[in-house]
């Protein structure tokens, strides 16, 4: 099962993109329209698409930003059909070297920080980080992210680093995390204490096993995880830490600051 990852550059072949936003997403009155992606492509953005057997699975658009060493990388997903291949884990290996080609030194997206499945994938397996949190950061959203404010986290993706190389091409061995002390309490799904006194180096940070599980069964725990979540991230941020892994069983973050 090979995945071939290209540029898209003809209309005939970006339109299409706007019906995978909305399998992807699953709202589609939030998409953004094929023919911006092709005017932004015409000033420099990055759109390519993952084919297996000849079928369009995921995409990657990505736009210049006022910094010409960072490239913000605004949308990247693949059907559910396909989440089990390398689709996902090749359209981000292409992004970097098509980044690398163009003279970025960094690449940044945003991500809902209580998808477990995003957030190791974001920092287990591409090597990124975050520390910085934005609160309600798109507005109320629909399809698969409605239930909560849209908080994400805004990855930061060292792409000349040693480290991004080496975890986009050989699995990482996971952190060691026994012993470290834990900023809040989680039973049976449900966050029940925070601890904003932690003064450690590296501490833990645990969020939802099934977030998407949780936004569309129980409205009144997602708004509890997420105002639990933004108190949590916003104060550790505030002192410098950062989170730069993840373990799961239970879903955790590292953070650690330099200090």
């Amino acid at each position: 099962m090979k995945v071939i990852v290209r540029e898209l550059h003809q209309p005939e072949e970006i339109l299409p993109l706007e019906e995978l936003q909305a399998a992807i997403w699953g709202d589609p009155e939030d998409v953004m329209p094929a023919r911006s992606m092709m005017a932004m492509g015409h000033e420099g953005a990055l759109i390519a698409g993952a084919f297996l057997h000849d079928q369009l699975v995921g995409f990657v658009f990505g736009f210049p930003t006022a910094d010409p060493k960072r490239h913000h990388s605004h949308m990247m997903g693949v059907l559910e059909a396909h989440r089990g291949s390398p689709a996902a884990l090749l359209l981000k290996r292409f992004q970097r070297d098509w980044c690398l080609s163009k003279g970025y030194e960094r690449v940044v997206w945003t991500f809902d920080p209580l998808r477990g499945v995003n957030a190791n994938f974001n920092l287990r397996k591409l090597g990124a980080t975050f520390g910085k949190y934005i609160p309600n950061c798109y507005g109320p959203m629909g399809g698969i992210n409605a239930g909560a404010p849209s908080d994400r986290a805004e990855a930061e993706w060292e792409i000349r680093s040693e480290r991004v190389f080496r975890r986009i091409y050989a699995p990482e061995s996971l952190p060691e995390v026994e012993g470290l002390p834990q900023a809040n309490t989680v039973q049976d799904e449900r966050p029940v204490a925070l601890n904003l006194g932690l003064e450690a180096r590296r501490l833990l940070l645990q969020i939802p096993e099934d977030w998407g599980r949780i936004l569309q069964n129980d409205k009144a725990l997602a708004m509890t995880w997420r105002e639990h979540s933004r108190q949590l991230f916003g104060h550790y941020f505030a002192l410098g830490y950062r989170a730069v892994d993840f373990v799961r069983h239970p879903n955790r973050y590292l953070l650690e600051r330099a200090w």
